[in-house]
């Protein structure tokens, strides 16, 4: 079931806004939870301590839910507030609900070695940080957008790579 809530958020992809501006992209096929990461965006040696279908359930019960400035509810949530909830309802935590906060709490993580369940961030256009998702493997991450709500979007998208300013891990 959750792979076609993967399908269908996929397909009504049509603009994206990174907390704030708004884009426009095509979209790209959502990758099965299943394949591992391709050589640019993880190594073999790094491996997710994360436990893929807990995780990719209480993603997928949030893909579709409306963008909200502030929300963290599957009646709206923002990108810091999507993060939240996953990473609550996963293991607990208490994050903040504030990207740039994020971005300093928690241990940096190479690009080169993102596995399941890292956070990475993305600038306005400035250096500063302004938005947040969660990576899923396959370079596709997945995050609150302005215009799609909670979406998957890949990484090689001209919009993300150019403002990509880092990843972090949560659990280590």
């Amino acid at each position: 079931m959750h792979k076609n809530l993967l399908a269908a958020a996929v397909l009504s992809l049509l603009v994206f806004s990174a907390c704030g501006s708004k884009p426009r992209f095509a979209p790209e096929p959502v990758p099965e939870r299943e394949n591992q990461a391709q050589p640019e965006y993880g190594s073999e040696k790094s491996q997710s301590k994360i436990d893929k279908d807990k995780m990719g359930r209480i993603i997928d019960s949030f893909l579709g839910t409306p963008y909200e400035y502030g929300g963290e509810s599957k009646s709206g949530m923002d990108c810091s507030g999507l993060v939240r909830q996953v990473y609550r309802q996963y293991a607990g935590f208490d994050l903040p609900h504030d990207t740039k906060k994020l971005y300093k709490l928690v241990k940096d993580v190479d690009r080169d070695d993102l596995v399941y369940g890292d956070l990475v961030f993305f600038s306005d256009g400035w250096f500063s940080v302004s938005h947040v998702g969660i990576y899923l493997g396959d370079g596709k991450f997945v995050h609150a957008s302005e215009t799609s709500g909670v979406t998957v979007s890949s990484l090689e998208e001209d919009h993300f790579r150019k403002r990509y300013r880092g990843a972090r891990r949560v659990i280590p």
